[in-house]
């Protein structure tokens, strides 16, 4: 009996693809003042963009509740299935703590927590790893090992117009926003170990994409043996045209995956509108 999948919104896996492809995701939420928002599920992402131009008060975040996933678990542990659940990185979300408190309540269930040291389009692209491995009938084991190289295969690197957004909701230092904004040094950013971190500082939005786009191919060894996400919120010009530049430098070679893919409500309240970054995994 296939392994089941169950990870959390900041995958960005849709609804309908999720149905699709048989992974459950498990919502985080988006409260503006008295009200929260399911990701995805009560709040889409024009809906999102609609209400930042709008309300007079900016989003913040929050993680699911134990009980949230208890409900993800049930029916695979009802059909006598092992689960494999990956989620946002521990270091940027206490979404785990949240599925591991789950997980005691099927005692008789192998559930196994696996911590992505990941976001958005890295942490959905190790659910599919993950999730096509369960199809093709391989264990718990074989995933979780799997999970492991792709989770040390990943890079992230990324520019944000707009580091108010970040400095806000405690995803980057309040006094490197404050050097940046004072000498006007846009960073690009990465994930080191499930942490934010800046990668390099320079002084245009335009020099950071280009050293984005040098960062993203710098560890790759073998174009076709590669793929590439771009992700952005709410700038799909500027990541098509990230998207361009990248395949201009593959010289014709074709990768394994060069897709776009746009971020959802919880993870563009981090960000701002008008980020972009490349996910990249040999």
């Amino acid at each position: 009996m296939a392994v089941g999948i169950v990870t959390d919104s900041t995958s960005d896996i849709e609804p309908r693809l999720a149905a699709r492809l048989g992974i459950t995701v498990v919502p985080l939420f988006v409260i503006w003042g008295d009200r929260s928002y399911r990701d995805y599920v009560d709040l889409s992402r024009r809906e999102f963009y609609v209400k930042l131009s709008s309300e007079p008060e900016l989003p913040k975040t929050s993680q699911p509740s134990p009980h949230m996933f208890e409900e993800a678990f049930a029916p695979f542990a009802a059909a006598g299935q092992e689960i494999v659940c990956i989620t946002i990185s521990s270091k940027l979300s206490g979404t785990i703590n949240a599925a591991r408190a789950a997980a005691g309540s099927f005692p008789g269930t192998n559930i196994s927590i696996f911590d992505s040291q990941s976001v958005a389009g890295g942490l959905g692209m190790q659910a599919r790893v993950a999730n096509d491995l369960a199809k093709s009938g391989a264990g718990t084991g074989t995933i979780l090992e799997a999970l492991e190289k792709e989770r040390r295969a990943q890079r992230l690197y990324a520019c944000i117009p707009d580091l108010s957004h970040v400095v806000r909701t405690g995803r980057i230092g309040k006094a490197r926003a404050a050097l940046g904004t004072l000498m006007k040094i846009v960073p690009v950013i990465s994930l080191h170990d499930g942490e934010v971190v800046a990668e390099a500082q320079v002084r245009t939005f335009a020099r950071a994409e280009e050293t984005m786009i040098d960062l993203a191919l710098r560890n790759v060894r073998e174009i076709s043996e590669s793929r590439f996400l771009v992700m952005h919120t709410n700038a799909p010009a500027l990541a098509e045209t990230v998207r361009e530049r990248l395949e201009q430098r593959f010289d014709g070679v074709k990768p394994k995956m060069l897709e776009v893919l746009e971020a959802g409500p919880v993870i563009a309240t981090h960000g701002g509108p008008g980020a972009v970054g490349v996910f990249s995994a040999q």
